[in-house]
């Protein structure tokens, strides 16, 4: 069995975020607080006039007794990576959740 770079799970096909965990079931609606990234979460580059965010992901923490999402902005060069899948969209996942925990990497030049 190949290891798992990340512990993020995806969402199972037709089924939303209330269903898989019961603090989201029958919420309405959202309140942002916080600004968005200013870089990328997978690759840390900053976004700019020709790097802009192209989609952001969302993650849902099952721990929490809350619900609170955590969405980050990432590139459209990221965003590939997680559409080719296989082990670009691991390494892609494990980049986010590493952004999403806080450790620190270098940005690739």
């Amino acid at each position: 069995m190949k290891s798992q770079l990340h512990r993020m799970v995806p969402l199972p096909a037709g089924k939303t975020i209330g269903d898989v965990l019961s603090v989201f079931a029958g919420i309405k609606g959202e309140i942002h607080l916080g600004e968005p990234n200013a870089d990328c979460a997978a690759c840390r580059k900053p976004f700019s006039m020709v790097r802009r965010p192209r989609k952001s992901i969302r993650l849902y923490s099952p721990d929490l007794l809350l619900p609170v999402v955590f969405s980050y902005r990432v590139c459209g060069a990221c965003l590939v990576l997680h559409q080719r899948g296989g082990e670009s969209c691991d390494g892609f996942l494990a980049a986010v959740e590493a952004y999403h925990n806080g450790n620190a990497i270098e940005a690739a030049e």
